[in-house]
């Protein structure tokens, strides 16, 4: 994947999508299994989010937060996957995952698992930070609530 997306990069962009970017993937895929309940949708979130990002690429610098830039690019790639039907994957976490509300589980994976800054994590979802601390709130109450069966 990393050799179809980097082509006509130059040796520093290159550099830069490597070392900041594509060694973070990982990232991207986990919040795709957690929108989408599924390895496939995962994957498909992970590689639009990657082929946004390759199309912007040449705006970036390396004095960006690539979490934040990730995470922006597998949002907007999940605006256009959100209606796709994927097929569910067993696995417990995601099983335990799956009531919650998606935009309270958005929220707790940018700022626990992406570790963006709430401000900036709210301005991904669109809504303000009041707004997002109330989402946040009820994704913790369902995990204290709601045995999370790993």
């Amino acid at each position: 994947m990393a050799q179809s997306l980097t082509n006509g990069f130059s040796g520093k962009q290159l550099e830069l999508y490597m070392h900041d970017y594509y060694e973070r993937s990982d990232l991207v895929f986990r919040l795709g299994a957690v929108l989408t309940g599924s390895r496939e949708g995962a994957e498909k979130l992970t590689e639009e989010a990657f082929r946004l990002l390759a199309d912007d690429f040449a705006k970036l610098s390396s004095e960006g937060l690539p979490q934040k830039t990730l995470m922006m690019c597998a949002m907007r790639a999940w605006k256009q996957l959100k209606q796709g039907k994927f097929h569910e994957w067993q696995v417990p976490i995601l099983q335990s995952l799956k009531p919650m509300p998606e935009d309270q589980r958005v929220a707790l994976f940018l700022v626990e698992m992406a570790g963006l800054e709430m401000s900036d994590a709210a301005k991904l979802l669109g809504c303000d930070e009041t707004k997002f601390r109330s989402l946040l709130a009820g994704a913790q109450k369902f995990l204290a609530t709601n045995a999370v069966k790993v």
